[in-house]
């Protein structure tokens, strides 16, 4: 399992990285926009359309490294109380409901960006069809809900054999 536990997180990075690409790609855009507006009243048209089909792509593409490397938010004071073994189990039960929550979001994201496919919205300036990004950003949160699937079977294994789980490593330097 570390091999595919390795291209997992390796994936995971990548696809955070090129969110944060696309996050200074928007920034650079509005920051632009702002400036040619206050020195030149020419502002850029379209910016609010793209950041706003950008950006869920961006957010989405951030989770499966999130998930990946077990980089949420955890308050461990009742399972360093209670031992190990109890610790463990805490740790298997947030992957679960983790799991629980993202799948449901990608549930729900599929069916979204195929209503916006049949109705064919557009963004207001651009014209630009908004359900080619939504379904990227549906596609990246099924591939979280898989990534999650991994930690969880991580933390169950974990929690049977009394090992280590894949808590809180730190993703090396790239």
């Amino acid at each position: 399992m570390d091999g595919l536990e390795r291209r997992v997180r390796s994936g995971a990075r990548g696809l955070a990285l090129i969110g944060l690409a696309g996050l200074l790609v928007l920034a650079i855009m509005t920051t632009l926009d702002v400036v040619l507006r206050w020195l030149f009243a020419a502002p850029l048209h379209g910016v609010n359309d793209v950041s706003a089909v950008v950006m869920a792509v961006v957010v989405s593409a951030c989770i499966p490294a999130n998930l990946a490397f077990k980089q949420n938010i955890t308050v461990n004071v009742l399972g360093s109380v209670l031992g190990p073994r109890v610790e463990r189990g805490f740790e298997a039960l947030a992957s679960l409901l983790t799991f629980i929550f993202v799948a449901l979001m990608a549930w729900q994201f599929v069916p979204y960006a195929a209503g916006l496919r049949e109705t064919g919205e557009q963004t207001w300036v651009l014209a630009w069809p908004v359900w080619p990004w939504w379904s990227c950003a549906a596609a990246l949160l099924v591939l979280a809900a898989l990534v999650q699937a991994l930690v969880l079977v991580e933390d169950i294994r974990a929690l049977i054999t009394g090992g280590n789980s894949i808590a809180h490593d730190e993703p090396p330097a790239v």
